[in-house]
């Protein structure tokens, strides 16, 4: 018995050990799992000891674990393809389809935004529309829908779909003000049988994505090739990234569209290594989602003079190009917060965003210069018992001005003014409704942000008052440099 008990432990011990031999031979998980992997703790934080050491290099240490990914993609089969599961983050539907798990709030409308926020997202895109007008661009908003939202079908029983939710919501508020956008939702459901979306991945393929183009064109009202005639194979060659999560190793390949277009020749700037741009190209498209984060392009074969800029998130990818190939300029720039004060004359501008995204069009002011509403009487507002403090920076390009409103406060149209008077002039400014959440370190659903144009040239000291509702409150001073 001893001797059984013996040979134990030593089995035992070698299969503890069998990890620590390997490390140094086995791939990188990083590069396997394609994210960051957690770095070795310090002993000592702050000048004290680290007494999460033991914490910290557990998850250091599990991260390194040699064939982790190859154990994940064990287990994770086990729980989706046998169990049916959720696993990795992602829902395991029917008929073999996967989605974010993230859609599941979206789905049964569990993070609905307050009626005062949609109508700070109608406000916050007809500010940047007007000013893409002003420069003699045409905006369009693109709310891509998350791929539950077009194949709710395939979803599991347990999930009850809610017919309201914040995507309808704001493609509502913006017919209601006005603002230019594509109802993708309508777009994609009405071509769903198609067949648009990937099974295992999150995304639109091609197919999708040559339709969804089309329709942002015809948004634009801008003349392009609509390539009907386009031939195409489709073929299982998609690494999707729903497979990736639950497979980091193996995993099963999805159909993808493969169109023969031939596109007229176009540059990269600063393409890398002197890549050709079609290469390139091919690489920005592929599954590798590598390098797609700024990217410019110029296509003297275009005769149109109108350039587009393109604020965009894993979706764009898909339609570059489409887009290439029909502006004589084009920047794509994968953000969610835009810098519209870069974008130039006589530009197009795409605004797109996914679904399960949307809050973020209000998380944080996008940068471009208030504009003035000098035409605001006061006498038109209530005047309010209570005065509202807020907070400015010199930020050296503009001066950021920005607070926040209690919650119970009736923000009627969302539309925020800022009145700075002294002595000698008084200036209006329209603010984005956001509140700086993360600048204020609150909680606030409501506020309010702008950046403050250096070339307006405003000196020395100003009383401010803020128009929010029917009621202006009086605020603390603001000084500029004299």
């Amino acid at each position: 018995m001893k001797k059984l008990k013996f040979i134990y432990a030593i089995v035992f011990v070698v299969i503890c050990f069998i990890p620590l031999v390997f490390m140094p031979f086995v791939k990188n998980n990083a590069e396997i799992e394609k994210r960051e992997l957690t770095a070795f703790p310090s002993f000592i934080e702050d000048g004290k000891f680290n007494v999460n050491f033991s914490e910290q290099f557990e998850s250091w240490f599990n991260d390194r674990l040699p064939f982790r990914a190859n154990l994940l993609s064990i287990a994770n089969f086990l729980k989706s393809e046998i169990l049916k599961a959720p696993s990795s983050n992602v829902i395991v539907g029917k008929d073999g389809w996967l989605f974010y798990e993230s859609e599941s709030i979206d789905f049964i409308n569990a993070n609905a935004l307050t009626d005062s926020e949609i109508k700070a997202v109608g406000v916050t895109l007809s500010l940047i529309e007007e000013n893409i007008n002003s420069k003699g661009g045409n905006f369009t908003f693109v709310a891509m829908p998350n791929k539950a939202s077009v194949y709710e079908e395939y979803m599991p029983n347990g999930y009850i779909k809610s017919e309201e939710n914040n995507l309808t919501r704001i493609n509502e508020e913006l017919d209601r003000v006005g603002v230019n956008h594509v109802d993708m939702l309508k777009v994609m459901r009405d071509n769903k049988e198609k067949g648009i979306y990937h099974v295992r991945d999150s995304h639109w393929n091609y197919q999708g994505a040559l339709i969804g183009y089309n329709a942002i064109m015809d948004s634009l009202n801008k003349e392009h090739k609509t390539y009907d005639d386009a031939t195409y194979t489709v073929e299982k060659t998609w690494r999707a990234d729903l497979d990736k999560l639950l497979y980091p190793v193996g995993g099963f390949m999805d159909d993808q569209y493969v169109y023969n277009i031939d596109y007229s020749t176009f540059k990269f700037e600063g393409a890398r290594g002197g890549a050709d741009p079609k290469e390139q190209l091919e690489n920005y498209m592929s599954d590798k989602e590598q390098g797609d984060d700024n990217i410019k392009s110029s296509n003297k074969n275009v005769t149109d003079s109108r350039k587009l800029f393109m604020a965009r998130d894993s979706f764009g990818r898909a339609i570059l190009p489409f887009f290439i190939d029909n502006y004589c300029e084009a920047t794509f720039k994968r953000t969610d917060n835009p810098d519209i004060v870069s974008i130039g004359e006589n530009t197009d501008m795409v605004y797109e965003i996914v679904e399960r995204n949307l809050n973020r069009v209000i998380e944080t002011a996008p940068y471009l210069f208030a504009p003035r509403r000098d035409n605001i009487e006061l006498s038109n507002y209530a005047s309010a018992d209570e005065t509202l403090e807020f907070k400015y920076s010199d930020e050296g390009y503009a001066i950021r001005v920005y607070g926040a409103f209690d919650d119970n406060i009736d923000m009627l149209d969302s539309k925020v003014y800022i009145v700075l008077s002294n002595e000698n002039e008084q200036v209006t400014y329209e603010a984005f409704p956001i509140c700086e959440k993360k600048l204020l370190n609150c909680t606030n659903t409501n506020g309010f942000s702008m950046f403050i144009n250096p070339k307006d040239g405003l000196k020395g000291e100003y009383n401010v008052k803020i128009i929010v509702g029917d009621k202006c409150y009086e605020a603390n001073t603001i000084a500029f440099e004299k």
